[in-house]
């Protein structure tokens, strides 16, 4: 049975790279490019809708992940799609690609695989878990399936809205199916590599503010899921604590980097979620 596949891409300040990385799943039914810009490039925008199936949605400044991921489900769900690509501005697929995860579809059991996911690392970059929580970018969601999962969401804002959606489907026990072959193409912060020792480190260099999210987010996460999924929440625990030592060690600002953490684990106790306010 041949599947009908929208996508949805969020953008933020995006610049001209967005439509080279376009035209890599411009195949796609529908686009919806959701724009959570707080100021818009007129000449870009203008460049976006050039793309004949594309919808471009103004979201009137940052909704946050979640809430554009929302924003481009329902707008796929009302065009009788039934897989909606989720996308990042800065992320593309190499030739052919697509259409090996179209032909994976096929053989796919729609009443219990939530999402299709491609590859999102290589070699010795693997992380544990890698096959069990996937990155946002990339993945076919089963839009069959999402009313009963739900929404993303939308207290997340940024960061952990893919981890958190991953533990929701498995704690309904449905599945994720992931495809070796298809590797994305995808930028994960500004990664530098550094070795001591003989020991490779490889610090992200996310700024303040997404250290403020990730913290809070992931204690959030933490909470939710902590008694279903103690060996994830406990990997997890740790990698944060080998991110901080990278920030203290390899990064720039990194007092400033420490200080919006705490901030991020106080919002948390506070609970306090959404956009970042000060």
């Amino acid at each position: 049975m041949i599947q009908n596949i929208d996508a949805v891409v969020v953008l933020y300040h995006p610049d001209e790279s967005i439509i080279e990385n376009i035209k890599t799943y411009q195949q796609i039914t529908k686009i919806y490019a959701v724009d959570n810009s707080e100021k818009y490039d007129d000449d870009l925008v203008e460049k976006l809708k050039q793309f004949e199936n594309l919808i471009y949605i103004n979201n009137n400044g940052n909704q946050g992940i979640a809430h554009a991921l929302n924003v481009g489900a329902r707008l796929a769900i009302e065009n009788g799609a039934d897989w909606l690509l989720t996308m990042d501005q800065d992320t593309s697929f190499s030739e052919n690609d697509l259409i090996k995860i179209q032909e994976e579809l096929l053989a796919v059991d729609i009443t219990n695989t939530a999402i299709v996911s491609p590859s999102h690392y290589l070699g010795d970059d693997i992380k544990p878990f890698y096959n069990e929580i996937v990155m946002t970018s990339g993945n076919l969601i089963n839009l069959h399936l999402f009313g009963k999962i739900g929404e993303f969401d939308e207290n997340l804002f940024i960061d952990s809205v893919d981890t958190e959606y991953c533990l929701r489907i498995y704690s309904m026990r449905y599945k994720i199916k992931r495809i070796p072959s298809v590797i994305l193409n995808h930028n994960l912060g500004n990664i530098k590599e550094y070795k001591i020792f003989g020991i490779k480190f490889k610090p992200t260099n996310h700024g303040p503010i997404r250290r403020y999210y990730i913290t809070r987010n992931r204690f959030y996460v933490w909470d939710k899921y902590n008694t279903l999924y103690p060996s994830f929440i406990k990997w997890e625990k740790m990698a944060t604590v080998k991110e901080l030592i990278k920030v203290i060690l390899f990064e720039k600002d990194k007092l400033k980097k420490i200080q919006f953490s705490l901030n991020g684990y106080i919002d948390y106790k506070k609970n306090k979620s959404g956009k970042y306010e000060r």
